[in-house]
């Protein structure tokens, strides 16, 4: 994604970009805790996989705050996980 078509939040994740393009999924805690919404980046503790497809960095630590997304991939993952928290509070999620 260029620069000009990035969100305005999108835009301040990349100054924190390591060499490959890949920033803090949670930078700005803009999806709440980091703890919570790491969760969702791979499906653990029944949350829906909605990292799938996304390019991702730091998921083989234990530390949630290792976790990094492709800079491209950043404004897709905010999207999915809005969506889904949306659905939450309108109770059509069930947790299994």
């Amino acid at each position: 994604m260029d620069k000009s078509e990035m969100p305005e939040w999108a835009v301040a994740y990349l100054a924190h970009a390591d060499e490959e393009g890949y920033v803090p999924f949670n930078h700005d805690r803009r999806l709440g805790q980091n703890q919570y919404a790491s969760r969702a980046v791979n499906g653990r503790l029944g949350d829906p996989n909605l990292g799938e497809g996304l390019r991702w960095k730091g998921l083989d630590k234990s530390c949630y705050h290792s976790i990094l997304v492709h800079q491209d991939d950043l404004v897709e993952y905010h999207r999915r996980y809005i969506e889904f928290r949306d659905k939450v509070s309108r109770g059509e999620w069930q947790w299994r």
